[in-house]
């Protein structure tokens, strides 16, 4: 009997993404064929990150490998004059974005993608709304997961627990150098910022804070009006910079105040060194990999592992809900609408609700352990069951497919290769035809005009 085709997926590769790293050793479990190009991650003077990827070399590849979609994390490795996603539409490729993190566009960047041939996934439904907006007229919620494999490879029995015992643990990140690098570049981008929008900031993180779900645009704007400053943005690049700055001050100090209450319970924390400094030295651990056998360690030696989620989850959950549990480790995470539909609430996982519910039932699960192992082994069930990425991938190819298939999204490909094309697309053309001398293009008869615009190198800074 003949092997169906598998799936071809071609990764835009994050070598920095853990999502990234979990699709390509999941693909093998979820029956699918990955290949990848590794995006070249760096850091400007001023502190900035850069990608840069070889159009010529992802175009070979995608052409020797015949994949079913392209996908990328996070929108990584598209160039600002959208050639790559040129190319995807030309050789009627869907380009897939999986936004695990919440997405934004930057005017000044240009257009990555092309919407009629892109489809957007979202790990929070919340940003459903958002991504529509964009103009991608196929727009699905996909949650994060967890890679049941690499998990079960870090639970060596050669692997040390007693460091890491803990009857209260957290991992996570203040991102306090993060939140200084915005500040220094908002205000070096924004050199004639009206005087007052500092006290306008530190009004808008509470704010932001007691409602979440809430436009930060607009709760900034409200601020602003009621102490009588106004303002607008001089461009795309500080206006995301104001509104990162804003999320990730609320979550420094929502995680301070936190890990703060639960001193008492002699929680330990591990995480960048500011911890350090924000907590006291007697409470503070140092680093570790999350994707290492060390955080396998610390889940299942802890009595209690405490899950303060990032603002940007604004009604989903991050991957700790769904790794802890395989780790046969206990996990005590806060309250989010659409945790119900992964996992039953004090079933499944404990949860809770504010500070005050977090520290009553840190007490009792700390002095019941039956009840904690019940927990663990009814989450790691149903995470197995249906919370893992071959999961999530087999959901994504499935609606891809489907997709593919439509007269719309043939017609929309068959649009944007009757335009005409940039002169940098054109020159990639030539080059790959001379690379590859058998190469056709993929639809007979199909023309490739050019506009006039001036050359640029194929090697792409993003």
């Amino acid at each position: 009997m003949m092997q169906k085709n598998l799936p071809r997926i071609f990764l835009m590769f994050n070598p920095n993404g853990v999502v990234d790293r979990d699709i390509c050793l999941a693909s093998k479990t979820a029956g699918f064929r990955v290949e990848s190009y590794d995006i070249q991650i760096s850091r400007t003077a001023d502190g900035h990150t850069m990608e840069r990827i070889d159009l010529l070399a992802i175009a070979k590849t995608i052409l020797n490998m015949h994949p079913d979609f392209v996908l990328s994390i996070n929108g990584a490795g598209l160039d600002n004059e959208g050639l790559f996603a040129y190319l995807c539409a030309f050789l009627e490729l869907p380009l897939v974005l999986w936004y695990v993190d919440e997405p934004f566009v930057i005017p000044e960047w240009g257009l990555k993608y092309i919407p009629e041939t892109t489809i957007a996934f979202t790990f929070d439904r919340f940003y459903e709304r958002h991504l529509r907006s964009w103009g991608i007229p196929w727009v699905y919620t996909l949650p994060l997961a967890a890679n049941a494999e690499r998990l079960r490879s870090y639970m060596s029995p050669l692997t040390e627990d007693g460091e890491y015992r803990h009857p209260v643990s957290f991992v996570g990140a203040l991102e306090y150098e993060k939140i200084q690098y915005l500040l220094q570049n908002i205000s070096r981008l924004w050199p004639d910022m009206p005087a007052g929008m500092v006290d306008v900031l530190d009004r808008t993180v509470p704010a932001y804070r007691n409602d979440f779900l809430r436009d930060p645009d607009e709760i900034l704007r409200a601020c602003a009006r009621d102490l009588g400053i106004h303002f607008s943005f001089p461009n795309g690049i500080v206006r995301q910079m104001v509104f990162s700055y804003i999320d990730r001050e609320a979550g420094f100090r929502q995680r301070h105040e936190v890990i703060d209450s639960l001193k008492p319970f002699g929680i330990r924390v591990f995480g960048e060194p500011f911890w350090e400094k924000a907590v006291g030295k007697a409470y503070y651990q140092g680093r570790i990999n999350y994707y290492s056998p060390e955080i396998a360690s610390l889940y299942r030696s802890s009595k209690v592992n405490v899950n303060i989620s990032k603002y940007q989850l604004k009604t989903t959950v991050n991957q700790r809900v769904f790794d802890c549990p395989l780790c046969n480790g206990f996990l005590m995470t806060d309250f989010r609408d659409d945790l119900e539909e992964y996992l039953q609430i004090d079933k499944d996982v404990a949860v809770y609700r504010d500070t005050a519910e977090l520290r009553k039932k840190i007490a009792f699960y700390l002095g019941n352990d039956r009840a904690r192992r019940a927990v663990v082994e009814n989450g790691k069930a149903a995470i197995l069951d249906r919370h893992t990425y071959p999961d999530r991938l087999s959901k994504m190819v499935h609606i891809v497919e489907n997709i593919r298939q439509t007269p719309r999204f043939e017609a929309a490909c068959k649009a944007v290769a009757e335009k005409s094309a940039p002169r940098q697309f054109h020159a990639l053309m030539e080059r790959i035809r001379q690379d590859l001398p058998n190469f056709r293009d993929p639809v007979h008869g199909r023309p490739l005009s050019v506009s006039p615009i001036l050359p640029d190198p194929i090697g792409k800074d993003v």
